[in-house]
Formats: structure tokens, C-alpha cells, sequence
């Protein structure tokens, strides 16, 4: 497995197939709008940057990161208690299904940490709903902590109805 950081959309339609492999199965089942989504990984593209995992030239994992001030949900207690023009957002993290719990996202994340421009952030934040306990056991390895929460509303996959997802910012002070 290699680790790679990109700015290109090279790897594009591979990030939003692993997006919706991530998101449309599971507890976290959802709608997923493709419009919104290529919105989105666009806007990361644009502001940001993509750590991939590769194997064998395969996105099997990625990390997407871009200035905190894109994240439209930032609770009032982070602008309250943090530069936010010095604060990075892992927008996205997710690791194949099939290859979960063999440490990707460990990799990803020390590379994150590593090569993240410190000149520029102090800060990293990520936003997890409180139910993915080995994600957020995976940051809290990571030295981050929760510092927030919000509910967020979302549309089950089949029809009109909605859930709410109770999601945690965790926080890590950059060295």
C-alpha cells in the first residue's frame, strides 16, 4: 500500500465511489445526492487536499481535508473558542468495507498529521456521528477530543423519511 497526497481529480470518481460505498450501507445508511456530493468533493478539491491509500493503483481508503471555515455545520462553540482561519477539517475519512480494521486509517491519519502545513493551521477538527465507535476510537488514538456536538438530519435512502444523527467535532491541537 502506498500513500499519496493529491490535488488533482485524478482518483475523483474512485473518492465518490468509496463515499457512497461508506455512506449507503450499513447503520449510517442514507440518501446519498450525487449532485451535492460531486458539489462537494469539488469544493475539497478546490480549497483542499486528498490523502489516498493505493493498492495496486486502487483508492482503498482516503482522507479529505480543507480549511475549517468550509464546514457549513461549525457549531457556535468552535468560532467562540478557536481561530478558525487556522483550522484544518478532515472533511472525509473512509477506508474500503472490505478492508476496515487493518489499520488504513491509522496510515492515513499519521500521514495527515505528518504532512499537514503547520505554518498555515494550528488546529485539526473532524465531525463523527456518535454511533461509529471505531472511528472515533481511531481519532481519540490520535490525540483528538471531543470538544462539540450537533444533530444532523438526513434522509433515509428509500422514501421521505428523515433521522437524525447525533455527530461529536473532536479536536487535536497541531505541534
Amino acid at each position: 500500500m502506498e500513500i499519496i497526497q493529491s490535488r488533482d481529480s485524478y482518483y475523483r470518481n474512485e473518492i465518490i465511489e468509496l463515499y457512497v460505498e461508506a455512506f449507503s450501507s450499513g447503520l449510517s445508511q442514507q440518501e446519498i445526492n450525487r449532485d451535492e456530493l460531486n458539489s462537494h468533493i469539488d469544493e475539497i478539491f478546490e480549497n483542499g487536499y486528498a490523502l489516498l491509500a493505493l493498492e495496486n493503483s486502487r483508492v482503498i481508503g482516503v482522507i479529505l481535508y480543507c480549511p475549517l471555515l468550509l464546514d457549513k455545520l461549525l457549531p457556535e462553540q468552535i468560532y467562540q473558542n478557536y481561530l478558525i482561519e487556522k483550522c484544518v477539517y478532515v472533511a472525509e475519512m473512509m477506508v474500503s468495507s472490505s478492508l476496515r480494521g487493518k489499520g488504513i486509517g491509522s496510515k492515513l491519519f499519521t500521514m495527515f498529521l505528518e504532512t499537514v502545513d503547520k505554518l498555515c493551521y494550528s488546529d485539526a477538527f473532524i465531525r463523527v456521528w456518535d454511533k461509529n465507535t471505531p472511528a472515533i476510537n481511531l481519532y481519540r488514538k490520535m490525540g483528538f477530543e471531543p470538544v462539540a456536538t450537533i444533530r444532523q438530519t438526513m434522509k433515509k435512502p428509500v422514501g421521505k423519511e428523515t433521522f437524525v444523527m447525533n455527530k461529536i467535532y473532536l479536536h487535536k491541537k497541531l505541534d
